[in-house]
């Protein structure tokens, strides 16, 4: 039996949060675990009810963070001679920080770190996100174990934080592909799904990020050439940029957002294609989700994750990576966004390309599965406690 605490700040929200109930809910019945938060917010589900720190990040957001920061470390420090276990594991980057400070003179206790962001992307704006580096190339290099979840996010960390490449471990996020297949059947009560017009499918927050700007305005050119309709499902501080585009480009007919839902797997089942125009990832989902649907993938070339999971184009079209300059609907289009609209053609044209980017997509998509990771994931952890116990 080993016994591993997983710290997060939340379980409520994106990525990370759900590795995290993911993970607590189907590791290996000899891995022990509890997920300990930092605040009271919980929509996944988990193992066990969360232990939470009790912590309200309120505006300043800044002085909240420096607050956990400090007594995160402490309350955290206290929990984990309460409770002795074998490993601490934890996700994003304030809850990394705290963890290895907790566990800095305690060597019994091995530190694990998950990494599942750009983090050169994450932190580029301001002194604050200096200061943020400069702690993570000395505080992650104190940590037993790095968890990355591509091999773009391990480059990184080796090449642009400085991290021991030893440390440093890919271990691809876990998806229930088996899940995503049987709600991807379930039917869809819009008439855009049910007719003949090829749907264009998008899938992710409105914001900087996801880059859906230049896919609005790539669609753009893409309607002149075939008939089609784009639909966006997700929210964001964006949305009222991305409808003012959508309407100064007269497309209000064939652009639809749809609010975030529980299910978006049905719907990309019955999508043409799938478009990631994301300006950088580390490994995302949504391509993954989409491939285990069966709708062919068009992605950005982003970094990190969508060369890696499309191995190079072998399972999707790869266009050139974005500016990310929000452009106005008079702005011309950039040659990275023509080209992002000819793909889109060329695929709703070519229906074999279409069939064989579906049925070899569903076979990638089984390399990202559940077990694949949870099975990573229970050895890794079996690994640091019998290596710990033999010493």
């Amino acid at each position: 039996m080993v016994s591993v605490i997983m710290l997060i700040t939340s379980l409520a929200g994106g990525g990370a949060e759900r590795v995290a109930s993911e993970l607590s809910l189907n590791l290996d019945s000899q891995i022990q675990r509890q997920i300990v938060i930092l605040t009271n917010e919980v929509s996944y589900a988990s193992n066990k009810p969360p232990i939470s720190l009790d912590f309200n990040f309120r505006s300043p957001k800044i002085l909240s963070i420096l607050w956990a920061f400090l007594f995160g470390t402490l309350k955290y420090r206290k929990l984990m001679v309460e409770h002795k276990p074998e490993i601490s594991m934890s996700f994003l980057t304030l809850d990394n920080f705290i963890n290895i400070l907790a566990n800095l003179r305690n060597k019994r206790i091995k530190t694990i770190l998950q990494v599942h962001i750009a983090l050169s992307m994450k932190f580029r704006d301001s002194i604050l996100d200096e200061i943020a580096k400069h702690l993570i190339t000395i505080l992650y290099n104190r940590a037993d174990l790095i968890i990355a979840v591509s091999e773009g996010v391990k480059q990184e960390l080796i090449h642009e934080f400085k991290i021991n490449p030893e440390i440093v471990k890919v271990i691809y996020n876990p998806n229930d592909i088996e899940k995503i297949k049987i709600l991807a059947d379930q039917p869809v009560n819009d008439e855009w799904f049910n007719g003949d017009i090829p749907i264009i499918f998008n899938l992710g927050r409105l914001t900087e990020q996801k880059g859906q700007w230049h896919l609005i305005r790539a669609f753009s050119k893409t309607r002149e050439v075939v008939s089609c309709k784009l639909v966006i499902r997700g929210n964001g501080n964006l949305k009222p940029y991305l409808e003012k585009l959508v309407l100064n480009l007269d497309l209000s007919s064939d652009v639809k957002f749809l609010d975030w839902q529980d299910n978006p797997y049905k719907y990309l089942s019955k999508a043409s294609i799938f478009v990631s125009s994301s300006l950088w990832e580390a490994l995302p989902y949504s391509i993954i989700e989409a491939m285990a649907c069966g709708c062919p993938i068009i992605a950005s070339d982003c970094k990190y994750g969508p060369r890696e999971i499309l191995s190079d184009g072998k399972f999707g079209i790869l266009t050139s990576p974005l500016d990310g300059i929000m452009y106005s609907a008079l702005d011309p289009l950039t040659p990275q966004e023509i080209e992002l609209s000819n793909m889109m053609v060329d695929i709703i044209r070519n229906r074999e390309l279409r069939l064989r980017y579906s049925r070899t997509g569903i076979v990638r998509s089984n390399d990202f599965n559940l077990n694949i990771s949870t099975e990573a994931y229970s050895s890794v952890f079996e690994s640091i406690a019998n290596r710990d116990r033999s010493l």
